[in-house]
């Protein structure tokens, strides 16, 4: 009788097991910790750990072929992304509104898409290579994510019933399930142009880095048509962009849960138009060679991004006199400004997913800024921009390319990292973890960020301010060739390592999580009694 009773409460303790993985907070807490495993798998052939061990950890032998090599960073870029749209997806069912028949819709495809697109792409790229079957398979998960999307927007398209509106609140909520509504449908046309590059380029098998492209001359144009270059550079950018504008609606959502107050409509407004102008401007960009259109269309991608770049802003102001109400409590009214700002600290994680609305404007934003005012120099027909004239700095065009692809690869790279580790932030304070591991985690989150982005920015553009380097322009064709003489800081080419410290830290922080998570499941701290959702 024992025994049956035994092997009950184990099949009671897996069936909870199990629902608590259909829950949104499951699924999220199983992807991120799926993304860590592939960051391990790829992290021990990777040039950090060749540096250090001599060979990788692991005998796989790639090939050097640029069409190969291509191929396989692409589909990494995918394997990574999709399931960072899935967490991003799993926190908009959880807190925005969607009708309740279309959440399942969402989820269970979302779910096993990007699950089978990722681990299908990964073992084709860089496991089993030639199998085809494979990538196949990475296809049809990928049609499963698009399918997910077509059913979220009906899920979250407004009606005159839907979402329901409180009188006195009536107009922030339509606003707010009017700009999740609108992102929606800028991904999935974004999505569409993916796909229809895919199409072409799956005929012909030439894939292509946009960053390889930067400069017309070195384009084989009767290889390469030009508007696909430059739909690959529109998708790559536009995908990112729209991906840190659902965390940003989502943070927002979490922060500020009734949806009151004149701050958050304004922020809804804001987004709208952003997100919209940002998204036509990278739309238009492919076109740039066929349309002759009236100015250049990246103007309108710094314009929505500088919307909504104040939108983040916003929200860290919001967010961070939030936490200082609820650490202080009825002492709040009472104390100063600087006792108020140092309430903040009290809680790292919180801390620092706002202040990467913030950080993000130095590590990305202004170097970006940077790098469009001084793009251009003599020889290019566009004549020499006044920016490069007064700082007295190599025009990006006129140095070497080494230079200005890694600049190119290096930016969106620091956005993409910086996204990723707000996701892990945010899902650390949905799950309340709490005690050492949660302050462990939010710090060295936030030193890792200064560490690694701000030793990246000096990394990608400090080569521009060395004369030595501007007077010769061929004396360093590559940039690893250019650090590996100089001493800036101290640091000289032991730059590159300590900006990989940096990224260790972020390791860190989700080995501590993934460790976490696993001790609190099989405690039983996570038990669901009822099937989820």
């Amino acid at each position: 009788m024992s025994e049956i009773n035994s092997s009950d409460s184990k099949i009671e303790w897996l069936r909870r097991k199990i629902n608590y993985g259909a829950t949104y907070k499951g699924l999220a807490t199983f992807t991120v910790v799926y993304i860590f495993v592939i960051v391990l798998f790829l992290s021990t052939f990777s040039e950090p750990i060749e540096l250090i061990l001599g060979q990788p950890l692991l005998p796989i032998e790639l090939s050097d072929d640029f069409v190969d090599r291509a191929g396989r960073i692409i589909i990494l870029y995918h394997s990574i992304a999709v399931p960072v749209v899935a967490v991003c997806t799993y926190f908009v069912l959880m807190f925005m509104d969607v009708r309740e028949k279309f959440k399942s819709r969402v989820k269970w495809p979302l779910f096993l898409g990007s699950t089978l697109a990722s681990s299908s792409g990964i073992l084709f790229a860089y496991v089993f290579q030639g199998a085809w079957i494979l990538h196949g398979l990475y296809l049809v998960g990928l049609s499963l994510c698009f399918y997910a999307g077509i059913m979220l927007l009906l899920g979250v398209f407004p009606t005159g019933s839907f979402p329901k509106r409180e009188s006195e609140n009536s107009r922030n909520i339509l606003l707010g399930q009017s700009a999740v509504t609108l992102l929606t449908i800028c991904i999935l046309i974004s999505v569409i142009l993916g796909g229809a590059i895919g199409s072409f380029f799956g005929n012909g098998m030439i894939p292509l880095l946009a960053e390889y492209f930067l400069r017309d001359e070195l384009v084989d144009y009767l290889v390469y048509d030009h508007v696909l270059v430059d739909a690959v550079k529109a998708h790559l950018h536009i995908m990112l962009a729209l991906i840190d504008t659902i965390i940003l609606l989502v943070v927002y959502r979490y922060t500020v849960r009734d949806q009151k107050g004149k701050w958050y409509a304004i922020s809804m407004v804001l987004a709208m138009p952003g997100m919209l102008i940002m998204s036509i401007g990278s739309w238009a960009v492919t076109f740039n060679e066929v349309i002759d259109f009236p100015f250049d269309m990246h103007y309108l991608i710094y314009a929505g991004s500088a919307i909504l770049v104040t939108v983040g802003l916003i929200l860290a102001l919001t967010g961070w006199n939030k936490m200082s109400k609820e650490i202080l409590g009825d002492q709040y009214e009472s104390a100063s400004w600087v006792k108020r700002s140092k309430a903040v600290f009290n809680d790292p994680v919180k801390f620092s997913l706002y202040w990467y609305f913030i950080w993000v404007n130095f590590v990305m934003t202004f170097g970006g800024i940077f790098l469009a005012l001084s793009l251009r120099g003599p020889t290019d027909p566009e004549g020499v921009s006044p920016f490069t004239r007064i700082l007295d700095i190599v025009a990006f065009r006129d140095g070497p390319l080494a230079v200005e692809t890694t600049v190119a690869r290096g930016h969106w790279h620091i956005l993409a990292t910086l996204s990723a580790i707000m996701l892990v932030l945010l899902l650390i304070d949905i799950l309340d973890i709490q005690g050492i591991a949660r302050k462990v985690m939010g710090w060295l989150s936030f030193v890792g960020s200064l560490v690694a982005f701000g030793l990246g920015m000096i990394y990608l553009y400090y080569p521009h301010f060395d004369q030595e380097w501007a007077t010769n322009l061929t004396k360093y064709i590559d940039v690893a060739d250019f650090w590996k003489a100089q001493k800036l800081f101290g640091f000289g080419n032991w730059l590159p390592l300590v900006m990989d410290l940096g990224i260790m830290l972020f390791v860190i922080v989700l080995a501590i999580f993934c460790f976490n998570q696993l001790i609190h499941i099989i405690k039983g701290r996570h038990d669901v009694k009822d099937w989820p959702e």
